[in-house]
């Protein structure tokens, strides 16, 4: 035989050859291993030469199985000479089903190595998953093949039986089985043809099943149903469970306290999509997550009442949550596309569900009834129901539950004239009224204006006149501006008055009274204009196009606006010296009279800078004195308050660059417009006095951007920083966020002391101060609270925000020695879902701040967030600091076209279709955050403080993440995830694995499958240091 057998030259052939003699001889499995080195040598695995295939078709040949070639297979498969995927290959192929005990001798070689079955080398790791799922197949049809036999299995063939019975047991136990789950969940996006074959088998047999009263030994249906929903769990926990241990939630009231101060007019997709990141990162149940966002409205406008936001906090709570909601049911159902969106919706579970778990907050609502004087539950009833949200059995049941107080007077009937109703809404407004049946009457109001707004310029002058007058009294301009705000029209009531503004320049044959009333509309409309462009920003009024009205005009090159200087020489540039005089002698006279016959008052306002230019030099030189100045300025504002808010603004421009020795005189000059006029003149004119009053909140806070007055004189106006302050700004933000802390949600003021705060000292000072304040906690529900609450906050500037922690404040605690040591559980799980919260919360935001999405944001973050102020300007110039900390807007418009910012309830609603991307520079701060990691990691398996945090950022990642994690995960090098493993194998499971990598590529699947089998081998190794 050694003459044969020498002469074989194939490695294969002697393989068989050295088979066949052992079989001959009869040689155990250990002479079996100690012979097959002579052909194979070390290192090499017999897989290239197919010796699972040799083995097996000698164990095979005859009708019955060979089992001492077969436990040969055994040792080879034990000494790794062969590896697991060949063998389950091999045996996948076998199709002799006419010679059962083959067969049942393959099933039994299966389940004595099951348990066992991994991956030991790197050209084995892509082929386990097909070689699992090619197994399974085989099971499959190992049953089918006893199930087709039905006679024979009924008289009680105890092969068929077993072949029956084994497959199942087989099956079950590879299905409990984490690793060979998900090396199945690997093979299912590799094979996919396998994959739909085995999925078609599943329901082949359980038609089978069905029909049959045999039924296997072990119950299968479970089996079959995960064969085919084969899939990793989606429900939040790192280990598979959902998240549920969250009793309360802190962030949402937060960020939507933070968003609303932002962007009060966000279209409702922005909202949409931030709540879903929210319900993404939380795991909340749909019913839940609207429960929490109508208690977090509410609490906030619980606050805000009697404030000057209540009404923009009513408009958002009673009539935008509504829309939200509307729109997330569609969103989450699907039905942002197609014919779903028209359908008529009776109403929504999810909400009827999420009412029931809001009456639940008893004290919240008692409060809110008895401060509004009305059962709130009820009023948010009938706007849900208006929307489709619930039936009018659902707001008769739910009210008869809050049924405490009367129900609301009705409003005035459709038919009354438009003034009327502004009266009526303005008597709405006492201090005991209840803000949200004002807010629901303010609807139909606005709806009016805007029918009166589209009338003709020439027929209805006086009655136009009355109506905005009307608009200005009391807190009405304030309601009408918040309900345009949160259903989308306040472009189309701005371009409406910038209409009226225009028409109100022309003149032509009009006499006395007729040019008293254009006049009075060009002042009305003007105040107006400036009022929204100060609450809302100028991207309101400055259209896309680059409008060429007036006021756009002006705007852009006068009006002063927080971290946009203008230049007091270029608002001069164009005025005629003859009209600036005529303007001084008119303004200088005696009587005081003003001419308005055959003006034109857009010159007017563009003139008034060069006046008071020239009567501040005089008074500057000694030309005129004080009270000269005070009556100058009185009789400018003595009719048209549009002239001191023109004049206003060239002195704030001016006063920017100017020494502070200097600032006194103009500073005066702003202050005097700031004064009160005697009763006696002001009884002069009809509205004079609702025109001022919105002519010194227009002044007013031009004055505080550019000369703050300190904190201690102001508490209402929100200043652009807090740098004129006698309090450190640490301290400042100690006592702010140990108040938050101590309540568990933001309040309105902390949020324009937050926002200060942040402008002051830039975001890197602003999110250090807050992780060190975060991590000060030690108990987990004190920590879990202030990550939340630190979550809502860094909304102020999410992006930049995030920057900051990626790459300045998280490398401090990794690196620097003594700021690691507080990188100890549980406080570097909670930095670590912080960083995990911001990632995904800046990506949402650079998602919604593209151009596809109108309305998206207000306000952005400073470019020049990262240089020092000292740099941006000198010290001495204090007036100039405003300056140095710019609030520069997107360069997206924040209002669309008015079709398409209109948010009716009847409209359909619309998802952008565009694919979630990650830009600059959360793409490069991402990646210098995984190289961090890699480099920590890599250190010899060194178990560390950082090492462990690591792996908590990508447990918080893959947690929080969902269907983005891969997004995130996309520039983590492959070398992190085995490096890790190496080193803290237990901080890991094969779930986790499976979502670190994007399993749709071939890399990823590669990846993925090395890790998994590190992971499996590791394990394996534990357990038998357990057995011994």
């Amino acid at each position: 035989m050694r003459g044969p057998l020498s002469s074989m030259t194939s490695k294969t052939s002697s393989l068989k050859a050295l088979l066949l003699r052992a079989w001959r001889e009869r040689w155990s499995d250990l002479q079996w291993g100690i012979h097959i080195k002579t052909i194979l040598p070390r290192g090499v695995s017999g897989d290239v030469y197919n010796l699972a295939d040799c083995i097996l078709q000698q164990a095979l040949v005859g009708p019955g199985p060979n089992q001492l070639v077969v436990s040969y297979l055994k040792h080879s498969l034990s000494s790794q000479l062969v590896s697991y995927a060949a063998v389950l290959q091999r045996i996948s192929k076998y199709d002799g089903f006419h010679k059962p005990h083959c067969i049942i001798s393959l099933l039994e070689f299966l389940e004595a190595i099951q348990g066992g079955i991994t991956c030991r080398g790197k050209p084995e790791e892509g082929l386990l998953a097909a070689s699992v799922l090619s197994i399974v197949q085989w099971l499959l049809t190992c049953m089918q093949h006893a199930l087709k036999n039905m006679p024979e299995l009924r008289n009680g063939n105890i092969e068929l039986t077993s072949m029956l019975d084994k497959p199942a047991v087989i099956l079950t136990e590879i299905l409990k089985c984490d690793f060979l789950v998900a090396m199945l969940y690997l093979a299912k996006h590799e094979c996919r043809d396998i994959y739909h074959e085995v999925v078609k088998k599943c329901h082949e047999l359980e038609a089978l099943l069905s029909q049959n009263s045999f039924q296997p030994s072990v119950p299968i249906g479970d089996s079959m149903r995960k064969l085919r929903q084969l899939d990793i769990s989606s429900d939040g926990g790192v280990d598979g469970k959902p998240d549920d241990t969250e009793p309360v939630t802190y962030c949402l009231q937060a960020l939507l306290a933070i968003e609303v101060l932002l962007n009060p007019s966000s279209d409702t997709q922005m909202f949409v999509n931030e709540l879903l990141m929210v319900q993404r990162l939380k795991g909340y149940s749909m019913p839940r997550l609207y429960s929490e966002v109508m208690r977090a409205c509410l609490i906030t406008l619980n606050d805000a009442l009697g404030m000057s936001i209540e009404s923009q906090w009513g408009a958002f709570t009673f009539l935008k949550v509504p829309h939200i909601l509307r729109q997330l049911h569609f969103t989450i159902r699907g039905g942002e596309n197609g014919d779903r969106q028209q359908e008529k919706l009776e109403f929504s579970q999810d909400v009827v569900d999420a009412l029931e778990l809001l009456l639940q907050y008893t004290p919240l609502l008692d409060i809110m009834d008895a401060k509004c004087s009305c059962n709130c539950i009820e009023c948010l009833l009938k706007e849900l129901l208006r929307n489709g949200l619930v039936t009018e059995s659902h707001v008769a049941h739910f009210t008869s539950k809050r049924c405490v107080l009367p129900p609301a007077l009705t409003f005035q009937d459709e038919r009354e004239a438009v003034t009327a109703t502004v009266q009526k809404l303005d008597q709405a407004t006492s201090p005991a009224s209840s803000i949200p049946k004002v807010i629901v009457r303010a609807e139909p109001t606005l709806a009016r204006i805007l029918k009166t707004l589209d009338a003709d310029y020439v027929k209805v002058q006086e009655a136009l006149l009355s109506v905005l007058c009307q608009v200005l009294t009391g807190k009405s301009f304030e309601l009408i501006l918040a309900v345009a705000a949160v259903e989308g029209k306040l472009r189309t009531f701005v371009t409406k008055l910038l209409k009226f503004n225009e028409c109100s320049k022309q003149i032509g044959g009009e006499g006395g009274k007729a040019s008293q009333t254009r006049a009075l509309l060009f002042d009305v409309t003007f105040l107006m204009l400036c009022s929204i462009v100060h609450t809302y920003g100028p991207e309101v009024v400055l259209s896309e196009e680059g409008g060429d009205s007036f006021f756009e005009q002006w705007v852009r090159e006068c009006m002063v606006e927080r971290g946009r200087p203008k230049s007091p020489d270029q608002m001069l540039q164009h005025c005629d010296p003859a009209r600036v005089d005529a303007l001084l002698a008119q303004f200088n006279s005696a009587d005081g009279d003003f001419k308005t016959s055959q003006v034109k008052w857009h010159e007017v306002c563009l003139h008034v800078p060069a006046a008071i230019r020239e009567v501040l030099l005089a008074w500057e030189h000694g030309a005129v004195t004080a009270n000269d100045v005070k009556r100058i300025l009185d009789a400018m504002r003595s009719r048209m308050c549009c002239l001191p808010v023109c004049a206003a603004a060239w002195l704030c421009s001016y006063m920017q660059i100017l020494h502070q020795d200097a600032l006194l005189k103009p500073l005066n000059m702003v202050q005097q417009f700031l004064t009160p006029l005697s009763n006696e003149d002001m009884s002069q004119q009809d509205n004079f006095k609702e025109r001022s009053g919105l002519m010194f909140q227009i002044i007013r806070k031009m004055q505080y951007d550019v000369h703050p007055p300190t904190q201690s004189k102001v508490k209402v106006m929100t200043l652009s920083h807090s740098i004129i302050s006698r309090q450190p700004i640490s301290e400042q933000l100690d006592s702010v966020w140990a108040a938050i802390q101590q309540r568990g949600w933001v309040n309105i003021e902390a949020t324009h002391s937050l926002e200060s705060l942040l402008n002051t000292g830039g975001s890197q000072w602003f999110v250090t101060n807050l992780v060190k304040e975060v991590l000060k906690f030690r108990y987990q529900e004190d920590l879990d609270r202030a990550v939340d609450l630190a979550f809502g906050v860094f909304h102020l500037d999410i992006e930049h925000c995030t920057l900051a922690l990626l790459l300045q404040v998280l490398p401090q605690y990794l690196y620097n020695r003594l700021q690691s040591e507080e990188l100890v559980e549980p406080q570097a799980s909670a930095l670590a879902k912080l960083c995990a919260y911001c990632v995904f919360a800046a990506l949402e935001f650079q998602n919604n701040a593209t151009p596809g999405h109108v309305n998206s944001r207000k306000r952005s973050r400073r470019d020049l967030e990262g240089e020092d102020l000292e740099g941006l300007c000198p010290s001495s110039k204090l007036l100039r600091l405003s300056s140095g900390v710019t609030e520069a807007a997107d360069t997206a418009a924040l209002f669309g076209t008015t079709a398409s910012s209109s948010q009716n309830s009847n409209q359909p609603y619309s998802n952008s279709n565009q694919p979630v991307t990650i830009k600059e520079p959360l793409q490069k701060a991402l990646n210098d955050l995984f190289h961090t990691f890699t480099v920590i990691a890599g250190r010899d398996g060194e178990i560390s403080q950082q090492t462990h945090f690591v792996c908590k950022f990508l447990q918080f990642v893959v947690r929080c993440g969902r269907d983005r994690t891969r997004l995130v995960l996309q520039g983590m090098p492959n070398t992190l995830v085995p490096c890790l493993l190496r080193s803290l194998p237990d901080l890991f499971t094969m779930d986790l694995l499976l979502k670190l990598y994007d399993i749709n590529t071939v890399a990823g699947r590669k990846a993925t499958a090395r890790d998994l089998c590190m992971l499996r081998n590791m394990n394996l190794k534990m357990s038998m240091k357990d057995v011994l």
